[in-house]
């Protein structure tokens, strides 16, 4: 274990502060060795999450989209909807698949590419948030791929569509505060991010579920939850290095 001299050394006091609330350096300390074994626990399973959802929506897409014509040349945009998305794709991805596309050409010998390969390569570069703005809300336009789509992803889900996207909503916030180094120790979030999982990945495919929760190590660190524990202050994403 550090001692305080050099945590206060290699950890910020902004950062650190959120573990200091009512306890001794030592247990702070222990607070915040435990996050970064919860977060890596989280990350782990995050991974199967993503990895499921956008393939499952994958799936769907690419057959919404080969169904879609394109009024300029009276041909369907064709099924590799990250290559050549029909314009209601095209604006709900906005800059996100831009940005994944841009990223594919830099490090690609070989432009342009068929079109299979540049859709897979675009498909893994797209970054979570970029699924949840492809689930319904109040906008009509996803609302619309809902109907048509986007729901055949998720043949277990049956209720109210809009809390299937707040549940992904929140692992993408689980998972900004992971990428970003935050504080996940509050009492009961990692738990309800964890049940979240489990019904966004359950309404996909029950057997995806019992891979994630055979393979998932979340509930054992929780149950190695330091003594004494405070929730930290800091609730949003960001922060001192």
């Amino acid at each position: 274990m550090l001692n305080e001299a050099a945590a206060r050394r290699h950890i910020s006091d902004h950062r650190f502060s959120a573990y200091r609330e009512g306890l001794t350096f030592e247990d702070a300390l222990r607070q915040y060795d435990w996050n970064i074994a919860l977060s890596a626990a989280v990350y782990e399973s995050l991974h199967r999450v993503e990895v499921t959802l956008r393939n499952a929506l994958d799936r769907e897409l690419s057959l919404w989209n080969e169904g879609q014509i394109d009024t300029r040349t009276s041909l369907t945009f064709g099924r590799e909807w990250l290559v050549n998305p029909a314009p209601l794709l095209s604006r709900l991805l906005g800059s996100s698949w831009e940005k994944a596309r841009t990223r594919v050409a830099r490090q690609s010998r070989s432009w342009p590419r068929k079109a299979v390969q540049m859709h897979a390569d675009v498909l893994a570069q797209l970054p979570f948030s970029a699924w949840r703005f492809l689930l319904p809300d109040k906008d009509p336009g996803r609302r619309l791929l809902w109907e048509q789509a986007t729901r055949w992803a998720f043949p277990g889900w049956e209720g109210d569509s809009l809390v299937l996207t707040r549940n992904v909503a929140g692992l993408v916030k689980l998972r900004n505060r992971v990428a970003h180094l935050e504080p996940i120790v509050r009492p009961g979030y990692v738990e309800r991010q964890l049940a979240a999982m489990r019904r966004v990945v359950g309404a996909i495919d029950p057997v995806a579920e019992v891979w994630l929760v055979s393979q998932q190590r979340i509930s054992t660190v929780l149950k190695d939850r330091p003594s004494r524990a405070a929730s930290p202050r800091s609730s949003g994403v960001g922060g001192q290095p």
